[in-house]
């Protein structure tokens, strides 16, 4: 690599003042960007809104100690963030409210990863990503994104859907500002924010940083992250598709929270169905029901599992809705309707896991469990690991025959 100079690495890291790269040093042979930062004490100019930034600014201290956190990769880098300067006071179980509002290049004291990391990482779990598809992504080890995700678990539910917000960096909240990007509320607090910074940044009678309205804009965010799901969905870019007129019309009727002895509990658990939720509580506590039940042969164990995962969409109900619609579609649908499968030793199933291209399909589960299978098979090419690996498949399209119609009609035709 070519040595670049340091104000390169400052505007790739969004570091700006009163922070600076005192060193940077590259190690070609393992791929690694080591970033050493210096912080100077600076009189923070006047807020528009307030003097919290001045307030954030005097709980960084230097410490004396150099921590090193992982941050966001640089190509195909991985880079890390050295400071010895940073809020030593940040500690919790889960992420802190604090540390939301840091720097997205520094971390916690007691955590290996910078705020940034943890970001991108929360966001593509949101997105329905599995833990080794974001590490693969992020050339990250899937040991960094397990414990970050079990960071978020921690977290408060107050404020667990603010992990997933943009760090002060991304261009997102500028564009917002300058009204670049059109963000659609109806929370008037909000509308009344975005209206004096943006008239702020073109008032001359007005000082202010773009750097300070971006972070009273981010404080709102995050202060009243639980009323603004709409407008973090359009800044995240995550999926907000309206409800169909069947859907609209099955909320208004009474749902139905199945009996724990409903079979439906179990495909849930067990990932037989996919509820394909956007829903980080319930992903997270998927991800860890699912944990305890496949490492366990203890019945009483596997169904205190199931009972609290029923327990869950008892409590959270209102912000369960659409799962819940979903559930009771799939509970009431009645079992002949479905198609019958070729048997597992069929040798459509064998091609499915060898080529790629041979029925390919957009649903994200699916292709994640394929990927999946084929690298336990690639890894231990056995025969016992192989039928396992086709029950897995043929037992996916089968109780997700609803949402798979497209490569149901494949498998069938081609197995003729």
């Amino acid at each position: 690599m070519v040595k670049q100079p340091k104000y390169y690495f400052e505007a790739i890291l969004g570091i700006n003042a009163p922070w600076s790269i005192q060193d940077v040093n590259v190690d070609e042979k393992n791929k690694i960007i080591q970033v050493t930062l210096s912080h100077h004490t600076e009189k923070t100019r006047f807020s528009f809104f307030s003097k919290g930034n001045e307030t954030e600014s005097n709980k960084i201290v230097d410490t004396g100690l150099g921590k090193r956190w992982l941050h966001s990769s640089i190509g195909y880098y991985n880079c890390h963030i050295v400071s010895s300067a940073y809020d030593p006071n940040i500690s919790s179980a889960g992420i802190s409210r604090a540390a939301l509002l840091q720097p997205n290049f520094l971390g916690d004291p007691n955590r290996n990863y910078t705020h940034q990391l943890r970001q991108e990482v929360a966001l593509a779990y949101l997105r329905n990503l599995s833990p080794d598809a974001i590490a693969n992504i992020l050339r990250i080890d899937q040991a960094i994104v397990d414990d970050i995700l079990s960071d978020i678990e921690k977290t408060p539910e107050s404020y667990r859907l603010a992990t997933c917000l943009p760090c002060e960096s991304d261009p997102i909240w500028e564009n917002m500002i300058y009204d670049k990007f059109h963000l659609k509320t109806q929370l008037f607090p909000l509308k009344l924010m975005l209206s004096k910074l943006k008239l702020s940044m073109i008032d001359p009678k007005v000082d202010v940083k773009l750097s300070d309205s971006v972070t009273e804009l981010r404080k709102f965010f995050i202060s009243h992250i639980n009323a603004l799901d709409s407008e973090v969905s359009q800044i995240t870019a995550l999926s907000m598709k309206k409800q169909s007129v069947e859907e609209r019309r099955n909320v208004t009727t009474k749902l139905v929270l199945p009996a724990l002895k409903n079979g439906i509990w179990l495909k849930l658990i067990t990932g037989k169905i996919d509820l394909n939720s956007t829903n980080m509580p319930l992903n997270l506590f998927l991800v860890r029901l699912r944990h305890a039940f496949q490492n366990t042969e203890d019945n009483n164990i596997r169904v205190s599992a199931l009972n609290s995962l029923r327990e869950f969409f008892r409590k959270n109900v209102r912000s369960l809705k659409k799962e819940l619609v979903l559930i009771n579609q799939l509970m009431n649908a009645p079992e002949e309707a479905q198609y019958s499968l070729p048997d597992e030793r069929s040798e459509i199933w064998k091609r499915i896991l060898k080529d790629d291209t041979f029925i390919p399909s957009s649903h994200i589960a699916y292709k994640l469990l394929l990927s999946n299978l084929r690298s336990q098979i690639l890894m231990n090419p056995d025969p016992v690991v192989e039928l396992n690996a086709v029950r897995r498949v043929r037992d996916f399209i089968k109780h997700n025959q609803r949402f798979m119609q497209q490569e149901l009609r494949m498998v069938l035709s081609n197995s003729r």
